[in-house]
């Protein structure tokens, strides 16, 4: 399996400011985002590499269970009849921020929750605390040598994925405070890629960036690897700066790439809510296609598969709409990720070093 979060599903309704009418029953969710964001560059059969699990409650609507069921992915779904579905209350404030909180108690995914063919994925995304993303990825660690073990003892009977897979990690935004960042530094120890959105890197580390200013440049380059030099060559750090693109450091280079839908065409953009949980979907593809290209191109490649993922999940409230035009041909809100893809990459080229 090529792709697995660790994020939940949830219901939301969305409330508007008037005379806007309000949402209700829309698929939204850290694991809905990042399974789209893979899911988009895989297409039938293929799309059964893109693993997640999603818990159905007594009032799981029926179309959005049909529409989970079209993306054709290994999507594990757990009934839990005893309670309704986890569901969201969100609501836009005049200034755009938009507000949130649980509508009831929600039900966290960790490495139980996994089948045995999910526990063999070359990526694990996670939206989570750092403690949280420790205990997880330690947990997918021991699943996985239990099933070696398994194996080599004639107890499976298909082959076992041995190779150390690849953890892509989202900070829980309330957690990214001063406070917080010795348990911050302990999960980078664990993680390959840890993802941050601006402000949430800001707010970690206690300090300002104006990104306007070439000196906000300078300063995220700066503070990032400060990060990587702190832990080890290894990780990789990827700054999502929302309608600005990304950065992406590592310990001997660094990338900063725009967004699909930059500042000429912001009018695309309807709801930006969950763009960064797809963005890492498609990063992950990418990571996996770049294949045994240099570092630096492989995570360049990975970057511009999350830009393009991110583009779709952004032109509306909720999840773009899939058509199937053949077995292996489909469009999403009436365009194909390879068009997108293609598009995008030329944008790059003409771009002035």
């Amino acid at each position: 399996m090529d792709f697995v979060t660790m994020g939940m599903f949830i219901i939301d309704e969305i409330h508007y400011q008037p005379p806007k009418e309000s949402d209700f029953n829309v698929m939204g969710g850290a694991g809905l985002y990042a399974a789209l964001g893979a899911r988009l560059f895989r297409p039938p059969p293929s799309s059964l590499e893109v693993g997640w699990v999603v818990h159905e409650g007594h009032d799981f609507p029926s179309l959005i269970k049909a529409t989970i069921d079209a993306w054709e992915t290994n999507c594990r779904f757990v009934p839990t009849s005893s309670r309704p579905t986890t569901r969201a209350w969100n609501a836009y404030e005049p200034n755009g921020f938009r507000s949130f909180r649980y509508m009831n108690e929600k039900v966290r995914i960790d490495e139980t929750c996994l089948t045995s063919e999910q526990l063999q994925s070359k990526t694990y995304h996670l939206l989570c605390s750092a403690d949280r993303c420790i205990s997880v990825i330690r947990g997918i660690d021991r699943k996985r040598r239990e099933l070696a073990e398994a194996d080599l003892n004639g107890v499976q009977s298909s082959s076992i994925q041995t190779e150390k897979p690849l953890f892509i990690w989202e900070p829980f935004p309330a957690l990214c405070k001063p406070s917080e960042m010795g348990n911050f530094l302990d999960a980078l120890e664990l993680v390959d890629v840890a993802s941050p959105n601006l402000d949430e890197f800001c707010n970690l580390l206690g300090i300002s960036l104006d990104l306007a200013q070439p000196s906000g440049w300078s300063l995220l380059r700066q503070k990032c690897a400060e990060l990587i030099e702190t832990r080890r060559p290894e990780l990789v750090l990827v700054i999502r700066l929302g309608g600005k693109g990304c950065f992406v450091a590592q310990a001997d280079y660094h990338l900063r790439l725009p967004a699909y839908y930059d500042e000429l065409t912001t009018n695309q953009v309807v709801d930006p809510t969950g763009g960064g949980n797809t963005f890492l979907g498609g990063f992950c593809i990418g990571l996996l296609e770049a294949g045994e290209s240099n570092r630096g191109e492989r995570f360049k490649q990975a970057a511009v598969y999350g830009n393009v993922a991110a583009s779709f999940a952004i032109e509306q409230v909720g999840v773009p709409t899939l058509k199937r035009l053949s077995p292996r041909e489909e469009l999403w809100n009436g365009d194909s990720v390879g068009n997108r893809l293609k598009k995008y990459r030329e944008r790059l080229a003409m771009r002035v070093p």
